[in-house]
C-alpha cells in the first residue's frame, strides 16, 4: 500500500483517464531497505514505460544505532540490529523539471520536501530530523546517479558518428 500510494502522488493520473497501469515488484533476495529499493526500481521502470510523472522519486533508508550514529542504506542484519528506521522518500530535482526560480500556484517558493515517511522504533524528534537531512543529502547523490543512467539509456550510442 506504501509504494502504491507513493507512485500514485508522483504520477500525473489525468493524461490517460480510463487507463491503468499495473506495477508489480518482483522481490528476488531482500538484504535491506527492501521498500526504497522497490520505489526506486518502480520509479525507473515507470519512467522507462514512458508514465507521465510529476518528477520522480528517490528513496532511502536511515537507520538509528542505540549509540545515536546514523546509517544510510543498511543490509537485512543491520536493520535488524538497529533501535529505529526510517524509510525516506524525496522528489528526485523537481528544479531539474521546472526550472530555477519556479513558484507554485499562490506564489510559494518550491520547496524540497517529504513525499513519503514511515518509521520503525523508537526515535526521538531530533534524531528524525537529523535522518532526514542525511537522507535528503544521500538522495540528491542517487537523484544524479539515476538522472546520468536515465539518459545513458535513451541514447546507448550515436549511430550518426559510425561510418
Amino acid at each position: 500500500m506504501i509504494l502504491k500510494r507513493t507512485l500514485q502522488s508522483i504520477c500525473i493520473l489525468t493524461v490517460n483517464p480510463n487507463t491503468t497501469t499495473s506495477v508489480i515488484v518482483q522481490v528476488v533476495h531482500d538484504d535491506g531497505s527492501l521498500l526504497p529499493c522497490a520505489i526506486n526500481a518502480a520509479c525507473v521502470a515507470l519512467v522507462d514505460a514512458g508514465i507521465p510523472m510529476k518528477h520522480m522519486a528517490v528513496a532511502t533508508c536511515c537507520c538509528l544505532t542505540e549509540n545515536g550514529f546514523v546509517i544510510l542504506d543498511p543490509t537485512k542484519l543491520e536493520e535488524q540490529q538497529m533501535k529505529a528506521f526510517a524509510y525516506l522518500v524525496f522528489p528526485n530535482s523537481i528544479l531539474s523539471i521546472l526550472g530555477k526560480g519556479s513558484l507554485l500556484g499562490e506564489g510559494e517558493p518550491l520547496e524540497h520536501g517529504l513525499i513519503t515517511s514511515i518509521t520503525h522504533g523508537v526515535m526521538p524528534v531530533d534524531d528524525y530530523f537529523y535522518c532526514v537531512e542525511r537522507g535528503q543529502a544521500a538522495s540528491s547523490k542517487l537523484s544524479a546517479f539515476l538522472r546520468r543512467s536515465l539518459q545513458q539509456d535513451q541514447y546507448p550510442s550515436d549511430l550518426s558518428k559510425t561510418g
